[in-house]
């Protein structure tokens, strides 16, 4: 029984990683956020895709500043009211938010505000931060990761999981 169990740990099909994005698009996306942060201030957006179970396929960016154009004020201060119009670029593409990026000046780790304030508070909602304004395409495993868990349980940090959380790659 013991050399059955082994063989099937051997070859168990790999768990997906719940979050992945086609290679072009997150290298256009972190173009786009150091354009729109000009190496000085934070920039960040809506990553809009579709879900498969727990799996989640980014599909198209939403800037911040797109929706709500004080957004970028050097912190993001997003005017949660004009939500309508996120919800109703979904509907007019067939997506849904499937998580969100923002920068951050230096490292990646969650500040107090990021903490406190979820883009979208739902239990599962991933939140994404690439450091140093996005001044070059990072790749997971070099920005943050973090599940919002909800308001009592706070985040899980899966940044250390990297690709086997977020996958970049032509398959996504």
């Amino acid at each position: 029984m013991g050399f059955f169990t082994t063989l099937s740990t051997l070859f168990r099909k790999p768990k997906p990683p719940r979050l992945s994005c086609p290679a072009k698009l997150w290298k256009s996306i972190l173009l786009d956020l150091r354009r729109r942060g000009r190496g000085k201030i934070e920039s960040g957006g809506f990553l809009l895709g579709v879900k498969r179970g727990e799996h989640r396929v980014v599909r198209a960016f939403l800037a911040y500043d797109d929706v709500d154009p004080n957004a970028l004020q050097g912190a993001i201060l997003f005017d949660g009211s004009r939500m309508d119009i996120v919800w109703q670029r979904c509907r007019d593409k067939g997506l849904e938010v499937v998580a969100d990026v923002h920068t951050h000046p230096a490292g990646f780790g969650q500040s107090s505000i990021d903490r406190a304030n979820p883009m979208i508070p739902e239990r599962g909602h991933l939140a994404l931060i690439v450091p140093n304004f996005a001044d070059r395409t990072y790749k997971p495993g070099e920005i943050g990761i973090y599940e919002f868990l909800g308001k009592r349980e706070g985040w899980a940090n899966h940044s250390r999981a990297g690709r086997s959380f977020f996958a970049v790659g032509w398959f996504a």
